[in-house]
């Protein structure tokens, strides 16, 4: 039994379809019903319960699920552990972070490593919040710096800071000194960050304006944070701004006083506690203190 076919098994049952499964492995179905008849002879049971509208787990199906789970599981982070094991052995470490932690949190990081750790390879990865939780889970990161608190028991998660969200646009958008009514925003053109590229600021927007009431064509929706800070400076639309981005606004952009108060939004970094990498170690005590200070 190889760990392909256990991958192929969970797929089917997820789907419940071999059609459907097939794409999502990038395989042929006629393959992928072998592969399962082929795991099924191995194991001597029939795992499901074959007809022509879906495909379900027989009763044995559903009990050598729970251990296939596990074996995937058991997998990856046997992986993990080698990689992690490989990047201390070659004296490294590789960081992932969002554009605000390059302004307030990698200065102190980098200054303390440099500090003692002289010479260690630095490895910065420019990524979204996906990103950096898919490749941490895999050991491609020893650290990622997100919005997001990762809740499983191998890793751990140190708060950096808390930010607020402020509503901003071009003074000709609105010129005076007005409260605005988020209600009327649903009349003007919004400027907004694509729920993929940043999921936390996304559900934070949703639970204020009810994103899929906007009409498709007020929104200009962006993937990166140039492409925000380009179209609020260019007057294209309003637009809600984590606080770290003001500086970045120029001069005709203006912070604008809502009726009801904005959500703010948190900063974690996040890395996998049993971890033995002596810079994860350095990089760990220092945001503690920070955070603590």
């Amino acid at each position: 039994m190889e760990l392909r076919h256990l991958r192929y098994f969970m797929t089917v049952a997820q789907e419940q379809s071999f059609t459907k499964a097939a794409e999502k492995l990038f395989t042929a179905q006629p393959s992928l019903s072998q592969q399962i008849k082929d795991l099924e002879q191995e194991v001597g049971v029939n795992l499901f319960e074959r007809s022509s509208r879906k495909i379900q787990l027989t009763d044995e199906g559903k009990a050598f699920l729970i251990y296939a789970k596990k074996s995937l599981e058991n997998a990856k982070l046997a992986v993990a552990a080698a990689r992690q094991v490989a990047q201390q052995k070659n004296n490294q470490i590789h960081i992932g972070f969002l554009n605000v932690a390059e302004l307030k949190v990698m200065p102190h990081i980098l200054a303390k490593l440099k500090k003692t750790m002289p010479d260690l390879k630095i490895h910065l990865h420019s990524l979204t919040c996906m990103e950096q939780i898919q490749r941490l889970k895999n050991a491609e990161l020893d650290l990622c710096i997100t919005r997001f608190q990762l809740d499983y028991p191998d890793y751990e998660n140190i708060h950096l800071l808390t930010e607020q969200i402020h509503l901003v646009a071009a003074r000709h958008l609105h010129p005076t000194d007005r409260v605005l009514k988020l209600q009327e925003l649903k009349n003007h053109t919004l400027i907004m960050c694509e729920q993929n590229a940043s999921p936390v600021f996304y559900e934070k927007l949703d639970q204020l304006l009810v994103i899929d009431q906007l009409k498709h064509e007020q929104v200009l929706w962006v993937t990166n944070v140039l492409q925000h800070i380009n179209l609020t400076n260019m007057g294209m639309g309003f637009s809600f701004a984590p606080e770290y981005l003001l500086r970045f606004l120029n001069d005709e952009v203006k912070v604008i006083e809502t009726d009801r108060p904005l959500p703010k939004l948190s900063l974690y970094a996040t890395f996998n506690k049993n971890s033995q990498n002596p810079a994860l170690n350095i990089i760990t005590q220092a945001l503690n203190n920070t955070a603590n200070a």
